[in-house]
């Protein structure tokens, strides 16, 4: 643990968010929680220098990190960990947030969490799940977040953004409400054996490469085998054998990450070559974070290896 915290302290892309700390003194949740913040710290690096109409771009991506955010304050309500360290955040996070993070991270039950984000543009959507009356977990919370900021996205695009990058950032989501929605139906079947009205109320009612045919029928099929059937005839073939030997997380990152590979020849005069880097950035902490845990429960380097390279 020492000699990963002291390799990052001197590593260029993460000197900077561990300069304030005792390496010796950082616990494996301490690591975890700066490497989640060094991205925070490149963005707003980037958000600096743009432009106008490249910060409407970033707005959207920041909208996506506040989601990031409250849903790690949720999670601090269903267990035990300490409140959020600020101390981590650029300035500039602080600022621009729209929520109340230390007010968020310190609530002592979901009804405390809603109370907190009045006067925010979350507080709605927050109070109207409460009002369902349905019994919530972290992970129900969790999703409807994630379902909320997809569908919002999706509409904030037209609003904020015109010409290439409206494209890239089209691309970009739309292959990823897809795949998502695969996914979802596939889990829905295969682990928690759903009626097809229940997977239907769940997934995002967005289509990208997939039509709304394609999308329905996989969610009202009767069998495995009918559902792979037409999944393997969408755009999105390719998920058929990870689906098959359970690597569809993999496959996921995979996919997406060829999209912003290709947003960036394909539209460079937009921000798909910072949204690239970002999301790059973004997947090399989820490996260092995956490389903790390998460390925490004593893995071989080999297993360790082929846990991180996942």
């Amino acid at each position: 643990m020492a000699d990963f915290t002291a390799f990052l302290a001197d590593h260029p892309g993460y000197r900077e968010i561990f300069r304030n700390y005792d390496d010796a003194a950082l616990h494996r949740g301490d690591v975890e929680k700066l490497l989640s913040h060094a991205l925070y710290l490149d963005f707003a690096k980037i958000y600096r220098f743009a432009n106008a109409e490249q910060k409407r771009d970033l707005d959207l991506l920041f909208f996506r990190y506040e989601v990031t955010i409250l849903k790690s304050c949720i999670r601090l309500v269903y267990s035990e960990e300490e409140d959020y360290d600020l101390n981590v955040f650029d300035p500039f996070f602080i600022k621009h947030l729209k929520i109340n993070v230390p007010a968020l991270s310190a609530s002592s039950s979901m009804e405390e969490y809603i109370r907190n984000l009045k006067g925010t543009p979350y507080y709605p959507f927050f109070e109207k799940l409460q009002a369902s009356g349905n019994p919530l977990s972290s992970f129900d919370y969790e999703m409807h977040l994630d379902q909320y900021y997809f569908r919002k996205a999706w509409k904030l695009k037209e609003k904020l953004l015109t010409g290439e990058n409206y494209q890239a950032f089209t691309s970009r989501l739309g292959t990823e409400i897809d795949l998502l929605n695969i996914m979802w139906i596939y889990r829905s079947k295969s682990i928690y054996n759903l009626e097809a009205a229940d997977i239907l109320s769940y997934i995002l009612p967005i289509t990208y490469k997939l039509t709304k045919e394609q999308l329905t029928r996989m969610a009202t099929t009767n069998s495995m085998d009918e559902f792979m059937d037409i999944m393997k005839n969408t755009a999105y073939k390719e998920m058929y054998p990870a689906l098959l030997n359970h690597t569809m997380e993999s496959k996921y990152r995979q996919l997406v990450r060829k999209v912003y590979q290709l947003n960036k020849r394909k539209y460079p005069s937009s921000m798909a070559t910072a949204n690239d880097y970002l999301y790059q950035k973004e997947l090399e902490i989820g490996r260092l974070i995956t490389a903790l845990e390998c460390i925490r429960y004593r893995l071989s380097p080999q297993n360790r290896l082929s846990y991180i390279l996942q």
